[in-house]
């Protein structure tokens, strides 16, 4: 509840501390579901309380998340970069308020929107640099023909991708007529021809651009920039070793390691051959982008539980609760999640039959 203003003093959007339970609560289970879409935990938190809330100061948020004002700062300059935060001054004072200025589904579980959204302009983007990896193949530069395979790859595993999550328009018949009922199998003899290719500066420089178009999708404004970095040189060079992450990334051997441990953990990659001497090349099918939404679609569903239990001990608790500011609001998320998770639950089946041999 806002308190009145007399000189100096700021506002309070601080929830009554009956609320705080349920508040905590619905914070970590969205940052669960954060985690696997790769999100920067901190930054996903400071989201989090935003979006219950609606506007904070950052001394507000350094209460709710116990991070230090200069974390706080450094965030949110981030975030406002996005569009979806917007900054004001508090009337009268030095201080500012944080408000979250887009839908509510942007910071909970809008991923496959957000995904349909980005496929669109990646999609023109990477037949542009098609055009270019022409004139590089003319000129036989060494993966210049293999980056342009690999995006032709790419582009029509997003035709796929969009016929499974297709607009609202689209009937369930249609839907059903759209999606193979044959699953895509890898070649049998992957393994065999899991091979990497070694890039020439100028092709290099053309993955590079694709890389940094990446990151700046919407999709994945609120992601670890290392974990898509590492996640779109999957998606260009389809094989890679852990050691040739290394060189071209610049991180450690432990973090190289990490990261290629979540990807194979969440099905991303796969081990595509192991040389004699123990030399593991990973591999990424052309379905990478689906895989990541079948992935969100799983961590979802595993939490529904907990939100089913939250909504009815709202419920429960409603004639103490209900006339507290803020109750509506952390009852709307609760309740906005569990029908997200139901709808994208439905299209789970069609990825698998895509996907999975």
């Amino acid at each position: 509840m806002i308190r009145s203003m007399t000189g100096e003093e700021e506002p309070s959007h601080l929830f009554d501390k009956k609320l705080r339970e349920y508040e905590d609560k619905l914070v970590e289970i969205l940052l669960e579901l954060g985690q696997s879409k790769r999100t920067n935990p901190k930054m996903s938190a400071i989201a989090c309380y935003l979006l219950i809330h609606g506007i904070l100061t950052q001394k507000e948020l350094k209460e709710l998340t116990g991070f230090s004002m200069g974390t706080i700062s450094t965030y949110l300059s981030v975030m406002l970069g996005t569009g979806n935060f917007q900054k004001i001054r508090i009337p009268h004072t030095h201080a500012f308020m944080y408000s979250f200025s887009g839908e509510l589904e942007a910071l909970t579980t809008r991923a496959v929107e957000f995904a349909l959204s980005s496929l669109s302009s990646l999609e023109i983007y990477l037949k542009n640099k098609k055009k270019i990896l022409t004139k590089l193949i003319e000129k036989s530069m060494n993966g210049a023909k293999h980056l342009s395979e690999r995006i032709e790859e790419l582009i029509e595993s997003f035709e796929k991708y969009k016929k499974i999550f297709p607009s609202d328009g689209d009937s369930t018949e249609e839907i059903q007529h759209q999606t193979p009922t044959k699953p895509v199998k890898r070649p049998k003899n992957e393994k065999e021809e899991a091979t990497e290719i070694i890039f020439h500066p100028e092709v290099y420089l053309v993955e590079d651009d694709i890389i940094n178009q990446l990151i700046s999708l919407p999709m994945f404004s609120m992601r670890d920039p290392m974990f898509i970095r590492i996640f779109g040189y999957f998606m260009t060079r389809k094989y890679l070793t852990q050691n040739t992450l290394k060189g071209i990334t610049g991180l450690s051997s432990g973090k190289i390691s990490e990261e290629v441990n979540q990807l194979l953990e969440n099905e991303l990659i796969y081990i595509a051959s192991t040389s004699e001497k123990g030399k593991i090349t990973y591999g990424a099918d052309s379905f990478i982008l689906l895989r990541f939404t079948r992935n969100i679609i799983i961590r979802m569903r595993k939490k529904v539980k907990d939100l089913e239990n939250m909504k009815l001990l709202l419920k429960k608790n409603k004639s103490d609760l209900e006339f507290l500011e803020g109750f509506s609001q952390i009852y709307k998320i609760y309740d906005y999640t569990l029908s997200a998770i139901s709808k994208y639950s439905k299209y789970f089946e069609k990825i698998d039959k895509l996907i999975e041999s």
